[in-house]
């Protein structure tokens, strides 16, 4: 694997595909134009409660019977204990991690104690933690102590909205222009306190093109990326947003220089290296993903 389809899962839109959907092993194996992405498996709130151990045997004896697997696949168990079952059933070889849903800090210490600290585990802010302030910061602790088997925490947006007064998102509005917009930027102040990168939350407005599209601006403005997808049409949409704008491409390596001046002017702009360097390598880390990854290059 090279450094940059490494970088592909803290980038590239995650599409979440349930564990017993019918075509699952054509998703996994590359034979479904997905575009770029990463796939997560959901044996939780995807599956009906009933089928998940039918669900999880199933997930198992398929990826078991793939000869490659061209995507990164992570697996959302429903529990600790389903978790364990997994760790001792799956061909974890074809597997890049495990979600972690109703992430709390008990929980995300004996996931880790579980897999012995070898598999890559993202937590999901969806809990009663999240919305409070020292919740999130010991949210953010709890990750930020196990680098790098934990590279970042995704946001569970719907499961915020449900506890912010059983909330559903407006139609027509981005995350941003409701309640769970403020958390979102509260658990972004937290987690980059103690240097935990984010992931862009879920647009369920599936056949809202538009407003997903307003979205991922607001996401970028906050370096949010690595969006939840949860259907095949949003793919293409997010990963062609996140291509950088040729005019910031030609700032970022200005910015990068060698010889750049300690502030300088661009294009009626003021740039600062030692402010606006972190930006720069973000930016120029997502031109080589774009110029290096075609969208139909993983299947």
């Amino acid at each position: 694997m090279t450094r940059l389809q490494a970088d592909l899962p803290m980038l590239a839109p995650m599409l979440y595909v349930p564990a017993d959907h019918p075509d699952l092993a054509a998703v996994l194996s590359g034979r479904r134009e997905l575009g770029v992405c990463s796939i997560a498996v959901c044996l939780e709130d995807a599956v009906r409660p009933d089928n998940r151990r039918a669900a999880a045997a199933s997930l198992a004896r398929t990826i078991e019977s793939l000869t490659s697997v061209p995507r990164a696949v992570f697996v959302r168990p429903a529990d600790t204990e389903a978790f364990e079952w997994l760790l001792e059933n799956l061909p974890c070889e074809h597997i890049a991690g495990f979600i972690l849903p109703k992430a709390s800090v008990q929980s995300i210490h004996v996931w880790i104690e579980k897999s012995f600290g070898l598999h890559p585990i993202f937590p999901i802010l969806e809990t009663r933690e999240a919305l409070d302030p020292v919740g999130r910061r010991e949210l953010a602790q709890a990750c930020a102590a196990h680098p790098p088997i934990i590279a970042g925490a995704r946001i569970g947006v719907n499961d915020l909205f449900s506890l912010l007064g059983g909330l559903r998102r407006p139609a027509g509005r981005t995350v941003y222009e409701t309640p769970a917009g403020r958390v979102i930027d509260s658990l972004l102040e937290a987690f980059s306190a103690y240097g935990v990168r984010l992931c862009a939350p879920v647009c369920d407005r599936i056949s809202d093109d538009e407003t997903l599209q307003r979205e991922i601006v607001d996401d970028m403005h906050r370096g949010l990326f690595a969006k939840t997808a949860i259907h095949p049409r949003q793919v293409n949409t997010i990963w062609s947003a996140y291509a950088p704008d040729p005019a910031e491409t030609a700032e970022a390596r200005l910015i990068l220089a060698p010889d750049a001046p300690a502030v300088f002017g661009s294009n009626g702009d003021m740039l600062e290296p030692a402010c606006h360097g972190e930006w720069a390598r973000r930016l120029l880390q997502r031109d080589a993903l774009h110029r290096s990854v075609n969208i139909g290059a993983l299947g």
